[in-house]
C-alpha cells in the first residue's frame, strides 16, 4: 500500500511536469503537496471493501490507515519546507547612500559636473539564493517516505519475569496474613475490653506500644496460634508486631481505639474508646 501512494504521487508529479505546470528543476513544494493531497480526497485511492466479510473489511481498514499516515507525513514535509523558508534571511536592501561615492566630498553649494557618471552601485554581498528543490529531489523523498512506512516497527518480546520461591512464598503469606486482619482486630478489641482495667486502673491512660505487645503475647487467642511461649526470632518479632499495628488501625476507623505518636519516629501510644475518652475526642475525628 505504502509504494502505491509513493507511485501515484510520482506519476502526479510527472504528469505535471509534462503538461508544464512545474519546473522541474525548481519545483515548488508546497503547492504540490496542497494539490496532491486535494486529488487524495477527490479521487481517493483506497478503494471501497468488495465484500461484507471481516478480512474485506480489515484490509480497507488497514489501507485508509496507511493513507492517512502517507498524507499526515506529506503535511510534515510541507511543515519542514515552511520553516525553512521563514528562517531564511531577508535579502538585503541598498539605502540611498549606497549610490553615492564616499571619496567625493562637495559643499552644499558646489555640484560636480556631469553628476550621472558619479553615481556608482556601492558593492555589496548579493542576497543568499534560496536552494531550490529539483523534480528528481522531491521523488528520492517520497519513495523514502514509502520505504519507512514499509518497514515494520520493531516490537521487543517482553516476556514475564519468573518469580522466584522465595517471592512466591512471600506473596502468599502476605495474602494470608491479610485475610487474618480482621480476626487480629477481633482478637484485640476484646483483649483491651476485657484486659484493659486490668493494666491501668485509671481508663484514660495510654499504653505504650510496646507494652500493648508484651501483654498481647501471653493473650494471643488459638485462632491466631495461642499464646506465645519463648523467645521470638526478629523476623517473628516483626510479624508479629506489624500485624499488631494493622488491627490497631483497623480499630482506629471503627472508632475503638486511639493512636498518639507525638513526633515522627517516636513511641507509639493506644487508648481505648470508651464513655469517658470518646468525650475528649474531637467531633470531626469521629465518623458519622
Amino acid at each position: 500500500m505504502s509504494s502505491s501512494l509513493a507511485q501515484g504521487a510520482i506519476a502526479f508529479l510527472i504528469d505535471l511536469a509534462e503538461k508544464g505546470e512545474i519546473n522541474p528543476w525548481d519545483v515548488q513544494v508546497i503547492d504540490v503537496i496542497d494539490r496532491f493531497l486535494k486529488t487524495l480526497q477527490d479521487q481517493p485511492i483506497v478503494k471501497k471493501p468488495v465484500g461484507s466479510g471481516r478480512s474485506s473489511y480489515e484490509s480497507s481498514l488497514s489501507e485508509s490507515g496507511q493513507a492517512f499516515l502517507y498524507a499526515s507525513m506529506l503535511v510534515l514535509l510541507k511543515a519542514d519546507t515552511l520553516v525553512r523558508h521563514e528562517l531564511e534571511p531577508p535579502e538585503a536592501v541598498c539605502e540611498g547612500d549606497d549610490f553615492f561615492e564616499d571619496e567625493l566630498d562637495y559643499s552644499a553649494d558646489e555640484l560636480p559636473r556631469n553628476l550621472e557618471q558619479h553615481i556608482h552601485r556601492r558593492a555589496v554581498a548579493p542576497p543568499p539564493a534560496k536552494r531550490q528543490v529539483t523534480l528528481n529531489e522531491l521523488i528520492e523523498q517520497l519513495e523514502a517516505i514509502a520505504t519507512a512506512m514499509s518497514e515494520p516497527a520493531r516490537v521487543r518480546n517482553r516476556r514475564p519475569k519468573p518469580h522466584s520461591k522465595r517471592e512466591a512464598v512471600k506473596a502468599i503469606s502476605q495474602l494470608a496474613h491479610q485475610e487474618n486482619l480482621n480476626e487480629i482486630a477481633d482478637a484485640l478489641n476484646d483483649f483491651l475490653e476485657n484486659h484493659w482495667d486490668d493494666v491501668f486502673e485509671d481508663t484514660v491512660n495510654w499504653m505504650d506500644f510496646e507494652r500493648l505487645l508484651e501483654h498481647w503475647a501471653s493473650f494471643r487467642p488459638e485462632i491466631l496460634g495461642g499464646p506465645i511461649e519463648g523467645e521470638l526470632s526478629e523476623a517473628e518479632y516483626k510479624h508479629e508486631k506489624v500485624g499488631v499495628f494493622w488491627g490497631l488501625l483497623f480499630l482506629t476507623s471503627q472508632s475503638k481505639v486511639e493512636l498518639l505518636q507525638e513526633n515522627f519516629y517516636q513511641d507509639l501510644k493506644v487508648r481505648q474508646l470508651n464513655e469517658i475518652t470518646l468525650a475528649e475526642v474531637p467531633a470531626y475525628v469521629l465518623p458519622d
